[in-house]
């Protein structure tokens, strides 16, 4: 029987069998319909065991070509440039429009097609376009590959045709990593694109290693399979050959494999996992390759184009560019973590009275603002912090007491009011006075003798001796009480006054000069009525937070973190405008702010390594946070929020176990 022919046309079509029982087969058709099968009746005969007699056919309509399958057994899959797309319906003909270029896969059999104007002929639009620079090669075990040279994505993009859809999802993607830093969140990205830039996928993996010769052995840091369902060899088989991730590694190539023949000795993996086409691409950064990104076919019997490839190509280079970037910012925040941690442990190296302060406030606040985010009514409700934000607000807590390196160590390692050294000095004033209290009573007495107002029969002696014992016991008693005083936590209005009379007493020195029991630095220090600071100290002390956010402005913070200077510089701000530095008022401080200052108190009321005070219980220092709320210092809802729900949270850390 002689071929099925039809109209001559204006068009030379010509099939090209690249792979299969028949490669190598060529033949060229000048007519409107060309009919392929294994009956000698087509135009296009093939042997494969796997074609139909009657598979498919392609016919020309005006200067468009069709190709469609003929109701065939095992279907056609169709590779054009937009889209690997299969045909299989036993019931009725599929059909798909085709450009030159485009391959069919019938059984085993893979097919190129091209479409070109007859000699002689009007030239029109053809859709035959320039191919790209892509060599084939055939491995020993009969394995096809398709390989392209990296190149950067200004080259290729050039090269890929306008037409192709697909080129706004890498625009899209292209547009989506720019805005990212997080690693996962780039590799998300990227799989989602792939996905959508090539439906014959069902695989994905990528694969990150700093060294070329370990990323075989390297497991990959992201899979993922379209939809949920298992894959062929998913339990037994290697995501991929190792040859292939080898050979790409070392040539630095995109690799379009395509399997064989039936009859082929391939490798176990690939028969296994069902895979008829895989694409895989180097990661390659500016410096160094930086991984592997693949895709597959698996368990879809689909196949890819060149076209696939091109534009794979694309995607790994733009991923290259994020995944590097993404590294680099992950090397950034660790570098930035470090001198975080860095900076806490010298604020504390000048100040250890306050170990373990700064992170302990950072854990409070951070817990606070995620219960913040957790609320979805009342005024809390309209609050809500982005990780960003989150991240923002754990720096500026960590770092809200930076200033204090330019304070001075006798204040910020001042426990006592007055210190043991100033303490020892009164001791040893205080026992100068009680010797020359003796030695004056006694010359008294000798006079006393000259005068012949005293009888030498040693009553006078005693009297002395008595009275020197009984001025040492008021002396001992008042040191002690002032050194009592000197480290208590509050003094109370009538021990004041009694320092007062003590610093307002006097005796003669050596010289003949009066002197006070206590100088005035020390009667003032002695009477200051909370804490250990006297004003001169504290005006020093509270510049801590301005000397915070004036330091902490040097830095240069992203867009995300710009606003840690001014909240770790205002955690001493109250809402009544009675804090410092700006004395600022409740519609000026943010959240924020208001969190940290809440956690900056209760740390430095439950902390048990204050040695001016002993620590507080959590329901005291909650008693404490309550009134500060009451006298509109504090935010209320912010404060009860943190008795009631951060509290049991934070227990585990708090010094003491959040004993009560």
């Amino acid at each position: 029987m002689q071929p099925v022919s039809d109209a001559v046309t204006t068009h030379i079509l010509s099939l090209t069998v690249l792979s299969g029982p028949d490669a190598g087969l060529t033949r060229s058709f000048q007519q409107e319909r060309v009919q392929l099968g294994r009956d000698r009746r087509n135009d296009f005969v093939l042997s494969d065991g796997f074609v139909s007699n009657r598979h498919g056919e392609f016919s020309l309509e005006g200067s468009t070509l069709v190709y469609r399958d003929l109701c065939s057994r095992h279907g056609s899959t169709v590779m054009i440039e937009q889209v690997s797309m299969r045909l299989h319906d036993n019931d009725k003909e599929t059909q798909v429009r085709l450009q030159s270029g485009a391959e069919v896969q019938l059984g085993s059999s893979l097919i190129r097609v091209a479409l070109t104007r007859a000699p002689g002929a009007a030239q029109d639009d053809t859709g035959v376009h320039p191919e790209p620079e892509i060599s084939e090669a055939e491995s020993a075990s009969g394995e096809r590959f398709i390989t392209t040279a990296h190149q950067p994505v200004q080259t290729i993009n050039r090269r890929l045709q306008s037409s192709d859809q697909r080129m706004a999802v890498l625009f899209r993607l292209a547009g989506q990593l720019n805005g990212l830093t997080a690693l996962d969140e780039v590799l998300n990205l990227i799989v989602d694109a792939v996905f959508d830039a090539f439906p014959a996928a069902n695989f994905f993996a990528v694969t990150l290693a700093s060294d070329p010769e370990t990323v075989v052995e390297t497991a990959p840091m992201m899979t993922r399979v379209r939809g949920d369902k298992p894959l062929p060899g998913d339990e037994e088989a290697p995501i991929l050959s190792s040859s292939i991730l080898k050979r790409v590694a070392d040539t630095r190539e995109s690799v379009l494999f395509v399997k064989d023949s039936l009859g082929a000795d391939i490798s176990q993996s690939i028969i296994d996992a069902q895979i008829t086409a895989c694409l895989c691409a180097p990661l390659v950064g500016q410096q160094s390759l930086l991984g592997v990104m693949q895709v597959d076919t698996r368990g879809r019997g689909s196949l890819f184009s060149k076209h696939d490839l091109e534009l794979f190509n694309i995607l790994a280079s733009n991923a290259a560019f994020a995944i590097e970037r993404a590294r680099l910012t992950e090397s950034i925040v660790e570098m930035f973590e470090g001198f975080v941690a860095a900076s806490v442990d010298a604020i504390e190296a000048r100040d250890p009275i306050t170990a373990g302060h700064s992170e302990r406030v950072a854990s409070y606040t951070l817990a606070l603002a995620e219960t913040v985010n957790e609320i979805e009514t009342g005024k809390l409700g309209e609050i809500h912090f982005q990780h960003g934000e989150l991240t923002e607000l754990r720096y500026a807590a960590l770092l809200h007491d930076f200033g204090k390196i330019a304070v001075s160590e006798s204040v910020l390692q001042k426990g006592a009011r007055l210190p043991p050294e100033q303490m020892r000095l009164i001791g040893q004033r205080f026992a100068t006075i009680r010797e020359l209290a003796y030695r004056q009573w006694l010359r008294a007495y000798a006079e006393e003798l000259e005068r012949g107002d005293a009888r030498p029969d040693g009553r006078g002696l005693a009297r002395i001796d008595g009275r020197f014992e009984a001025f040492s016991a008021e002396l001992e008693e008042t040191f002690e009480w002032l050194g009592y005083i000197a480290t208590k936590g509050f003094v109370e209005k009538e021990e004041i006054a009694r320092v007062r009379e003590v610093a307002a007493r006097t005796y003669v020195d050596h010289q003949g000069r009066v002197q006070p029991y206590l100088t005035t630095f020390e009667a003032e220090n002695l009477c200051i009525q909370r804490g250990t600071l006297n004003e001169a100290e504290w005006v020093e002390m509270r510049s801590h937070a301005a000397l915070s956010e004036k330091y902490l402005s040097r830095i240069p913070w992203s867009s995300e973190l710009s606003r840690v200077p001014c909240i770790a510089g205002a955690h001493h701000e109250k809402l009544d405008g009675t804090g410092y530095p700006r004395g600022l008022g409740a519609e000026k401080i943010l959240p924020q702010v208001r969190m940290l200052t809440i956690a900056d108190i209760f740390d430095a009321l439950t902390a048990s390594d204050r040695p001016y005070r002993k620590a507080a219980t959590v329901d005291r220092a909650l008693q404490i946070l309550g009134m500060e709320a009451g006298d509109e210092k504090l935010d209320r809802d912010l404060v009860e929020l943190f008795g009631k729900q951060v509290i049991p949270r934070i227990s585990h850390i708090i010094p003491g176990g959040g004993r009560s």
